[in-house]
Order: C-alpha cells, then structure tokens, then sequence
C-alpha cells in the first residue's frame, strides 16, 4: 500500500463546462502527482475531462449524468443534491480533501472529508457578494456563496485566494488565507507575433453574461467599420452562446465570427497563437486565466479595466472602463492596425506572464498544504 499522502479533489460545482479555477487545480495536481496520490469525485460528464489533465486516477461519479444540466432552478437543485449526497454518502478516505470551489456542492464535500480526518484545502478566486441585480440567478448564487464560505470557515484549513480584493474581504469574514497565483504552463504555449498577421481575434471564456459576451459583439459591430476584414473567433460554451450568436446575426456580423464552442487545450494554444488580440471584456475576475494565457502566447490583451487585471498584469494589457463598448473596440482597432502598438504589448505579455509559471505555483501550494498536515499530525 502507497504511504504517499492520498488527496482528493472535488469538483462537485460542476455544471456545463471547465472554469479557470478548475483549470488551475487541475494543472497544479498534474504536478503533484510526482509527490502525491490523487483522486477525484464529480459529475460523470467532467470525467473525462478531468482525467485528461490527471491521467488515469480514480474517480468517483457523484451527480446526474449528461452533457449539461442547464441553469438556473436545474442547477439550484442539483447543487442541493450534490452536497446532500456528499454529505451522506461515504466519499473516498483522503489524507487532504481539496474544494475546487468555494460554492456549496463542494464545500459540503470537503466538510464530509474533514469530518472523516482529511485536512480541508479550498481555493477562492473571487466573491459574487457584490454583484447588483436581483435576478433569480443572482440571488441563488449569493445565497449559495454564503452557505458555502459558511462551511468553508468551519471546515477548511488551507485557504488559497489569488488577488487582493477577495483576500480582504475573506479576512473579513474571519478567514485567515494564503495568497497564490493562478499559474499558468507557460512552456506550453508557442510565442505569437501579432505585428506578422491579419487583423484576427479570440474571445476565450465561458460564454456567461458577466464575462461580457454581448459586450464582445457589440464591440465587434463597431471594429468591423473600421477593418472590414478583421474575423474573431468565440472560443467557449455556456448559457449566453445562442443568444450571442442571435444577436451577431441581427448585427451583421455573421461571416466575421467563427463560433468554436468547447476546445481542447491544444487547439486553444493554436488558436491564441494565430490571433492578434483577445478581446476579454469581463466585468469580473477572480484572475483573468484568458487573459494571462493570451499573454504567456505573447497576444496582445484588450479588456475591461479591472483591479484584479491591473494589480495581477499592469501595463500588459490595455483596458476600458467597464461597459464603455466604444472604448473597447478603439483600443482592438488600435491593436489590430498599428504594427508598434501590437509589437509592444506582445512584448509586455510575454514578461507579465513569466511570473505566473504553473510549475513553481503548484511547488508552493503543495508545500503549503504539506506543512498544515505535518502540524495536524503532530497535534
């Protein structure tokens, strides 16, 4: 029998597709798997996803099956049902149980793994608390963050948070984290260079409202006025993908847009390394994990200015104020058209996102964790 710590990851939050925060616990314990046996539990659709990432670990079906379950009263209720079943149902032993998120499915998992004598590891990219509106949506998910960041508090003994903002507010609420970075493998992607090609773009995200998706394409509608030619590309799945190409059409952008949906990693690198820009127009960030992927491939950045974008990447991006669309689309056209200006941010990306190396993040949260237990096995 191994005498290696045995971790297990939960990734129980799952609904229609991989976030940047399930990317980064995915990249970092592919890497800890040289110290470290892994397992995982979630929805059977993520499964095969998450094995590409960690090879073939062991991995526990918890959820309905199928491709997605939707939004809305669909995924209020499974959510329900996932934390019910975790909390119930004996999960795999683990020496170290690791949230993939803050929200309730997997926060109740890592309670029932604590409960069970594993330490609680969670991450924390960005807090929902804040949003305005009084959507159905929205009401949910505050209600869900809260009763999540509730057991966290309880349970949890390893906080990572990756940017200031959330780091503050976590302290408010009585936690004590511990900064990380969401890394990124920055070998992997090959170094564009924008000055060299057409006037092509990416948008790369989860095709969500508050990552901009009609912002995107009404920006676009004013671009393509300026440079007729210039094509982009939508990289993504979610809830506002029909919508978004609906309103395309009605916009007359339908031959400059390539809807690509869901993309392995490989071809997403190909992808960046053949785009001049990324337009990432989010009006929130727990990281910006597009953004530092577009700049590890030396591609010029335009965005809503964010004070996550501008403490994590500075000057390597440029920005416009959240929802001002015009000031979006003259900064892409800029970028597009001007030779220099691309040259320089391509430049400027590149440096930014050598800070960011996934391989020496997952060292230091490894390393981290480690210590917590060598503490709790002592005590």
């Amino acid at each position: 029998m191994s005498s290696r710590p045995r971790f297990l990851l939960t990734f129980l939050a799952w609904s229609s597709g991989l976030s940047g925060g399930d990317r980064h616990v995915l990249e970092v314990a592919a890497r800890w798997r040289e110290q470290v046996d892994i397992a995982v539990v979630a929805p059977p659709q993520a499964l095969a996803t998450l094995r590409s990432f960690l090879g073939d670990v062991p991995a526990h079906a918890l959820g309905v099956a199928g491709p997605r379950i939707g939004t809305g009263a669909v995924l209020a209720l499974e959510y329900v049902r996932r934390a019910l079943v975790s909390t119930v149902r004996k999960l795999p032993r683990a020496d170290v149980v690791v949230a993939a998120s803050h929200f309730t499915p997997d926060a109740a998992g890592l309670a029932a793994g604590v409960r069970s004598g594993a330490l609680g590891v969670s991450y924390v990219y960005h807090l929902v608390a804040e949003r305005s509106g009084l959507s159905a949506r929205t009401v949910w998910s505050k209600s869900d963050e809260r009763v999540g960041l509730a057991l966290l508090r309880r349970f949890s003994d390893v906080v990572f948070v990756s940017n200031s903002p959330t780091e503050e507010a976590l302290v408010k609420r009585g936690f004590t984290p511990l900064r990380t970075a969401v890394g990124v493998d920055l070998a992997s992607f090959r170094q564009a260079a924008p000055a060299t090609l057409p006037p092509h773009a990416a948008f790369v995200g989860r095709m969500a409202h508050t990552k901009g998706v009609t912002d995107a394409l009404q920006a676009w509608a004013r671009v393509r006025h300026a440079v007729p030619e210039a094509k982009l590309r939508m990289v993504g799945t979610g809830p506002e993908r029909e919508a978004g190409a609906a309103l395309a059409r009605r916009l007359g952008l339908a031959e400059s847009i390539e809807w690509l949906g869901f993309v392995s990693e490989q071809e997403k690198r190909r992808i960046l390394g053949e785009s001049r820009l990324l337009i990432a127009p989010s009006y929130e960030e727990g990281w910006g994990i597009a953004v530092c992927e577009a700049l590890a491939s030396a591609v010029p950045v335009v965005a809503y200015r964010l004070p996550v974008l501008d403490e994590l990447f500075g000057s390597a991006y440029v920005g416009a104020t959240p929802g001002d669309v015009g000031g979006l689309a003259d900064l892409a056209v800029q970028v597009l058209t001007d030779d220099s200006v691309a040259e320089t941010l391509s430049r400027r990306g590149r440096e930014a996102a050598e800070r960011y190396d996934v391989s020496r993040v997952a060292e230091q949260e490894l390393e981290s964790i480690l210590r917590r237990r060598g503490a709790q096995c002592e005590s």
